[in-house]
């Protein structure tokens, strides 16, 4: 109930600021954010002057003093009306916040009076109870010739790492794919709370009055999940490819990424891709697998081992589809994989060689 009262509050305290200024008349402006593992969010913002004083400005600048000149005072622009106008709104209600310009710099300038405008802001998230979330949110003004607009943009893409999970995003998202989210039309940085912790999550979908259905933990999704999967090994590549199924419940991106990431905690995981496919899961890609090597006079062996991230109903091992490979031995034991790959030498080559190197020897030999 809490957690559904403070996205309620946040839509209202977004809807009633929103109204308070009308829109900055000075940029286009759309804002990308990249946030990191650690709290810290790579801010750029892609701004086109649309001012048609501070055009007339810059273009006179342009034919009088030159490009130099011109695009110096352009920068000055963008770093006094975006930057500052930023940093001072989000200092109004987190003074703590470390906004830092990087070290190639904090404008670059584009055509046609267009340039990105890149900060780091290194507590954008911060942590509390196992969870990150937002260190300041809401409404941004916009100081223009002693006047108060609002920090308006066309739209605003927020990029989470992929293996976070996602417990609140205010107000809601026009699109979000993949840890993605996209707004249209605002003034706002909006409410995040993610967390890197399956417990954590599992928890709040569990007390999250708004679902009407009831959420499935994951240990319980294994457990009712009928589970398959097809391993080909390639000795010449070092590599065994895998495609597995999770079928018979149905999944939600949570039960995806951890499938995924049970994947990777297990296997030396070289590349991976998953997809919900209607009440399925299915994970495929590629593992290296502990590979032991012999050769004799007659044969190549490949003793490949790999372990699975979980017991599966059904594990279906395939040759490679080189003609001189063979399957000699498969074993599969609980979650431990043994494949055995032989290549066999062929006796001509070798007996012809030996053969014609004693000739020599044996003519003599009948001589005497």
């Amino acid at each position: 109930m809490k957690k559904v009262l403070f996205l309620i509050i946040g839509i209202l305290m977004f809807s009633s600021f929103a109204l308070a200024y009308e829109e900055q008349p000075v940029f286009d402006m759309n804002v990308y954010v990249t946030v990191y593992p650690s709290g810290t969010a790579l801010f750029k913002i892609n701004a086109k002057l649309k001012s048609p004083v501070e055009i007339y400005e810059l273009e006179n600048t342009l034919k009088t003093k030159g490009e130099a000149e011109a695009n110096k005072k352009f920068e000055k622009l963008l770093e006094s009306l975006i930057f500052r106008n930023f940093v001072n709104s989000v200092k109004e209600r987190y003074p703590d916040a470390q906004i830092v310009i990087p070290a190639d710099g904090l404008v670059k300038i584009g055509k046609n009076w267009s340039a990105v405008v890149q900060f780091k802001w290194y507590n954008y998230l911060v942590e509390k109870d196992k969870k990150l979330q937002s260190s300041a949110y809401g409404p941004m003004s916009f100081i223009y010739h002693n006047r108060v607009y609002s920090y308006s943009w066309k739209s605003f893409y927020l990029i989470l790492p992929k293996d976070a999970y996602v417990l609140n995003l205010a107000p809601i998202p026009g699109e979000f794919e993949e840890n993605t989210a996209k707004w249209e039309n605002g003034d706002y940085l909006p409410i995040i709370v993610i967390t890197f912790d399956s417990s954590v999550y599992e928890e709040a979908m569990n007390k999250t009055v708004a679902n009407k259905t009831k959420f499935i933990p994951f240990d319980e999704f294994i457990k009712n999940t009928t589970k398959s999967i097809t391993l080909t090994y390639d000795p010449w590549s070092g590599f065994v490819k895998f495609n597995a199924t999770f079928e018979g419940v149905n999944a939600t991106s949570y039960h995806e990424t951890r499938i995924r990431e049970e994947f990777n905690k297990t296997m030396k995981i070289d590349a991976i891709n998953s997809k919900i496919e209607g009440n399925r899961v299915l994970v495929w890609g590629r593992v290296k697998p502990d590979v032991k090597y012999d050769e004799s006079f007659t044969k190549k062996t490949w003793n490949a081992t790999l372990t699975l991230p979980f017991r599966f109903d059904k594990v279906n091992i395939e040759a490679p589809g080189e003609k001189n490979l063979e399957m000699a031995y498969q074993k599969t034991e609980g979650k431990h994989i043994t494949v055995v790959i032989e290549e066999k030498k062929g006796i001509c080559g070798p007996a012809l060689i030996l053969g014609v190197a004693l000739i020599p020897l044996l003519i003599y030999r009948k001589r005497r």
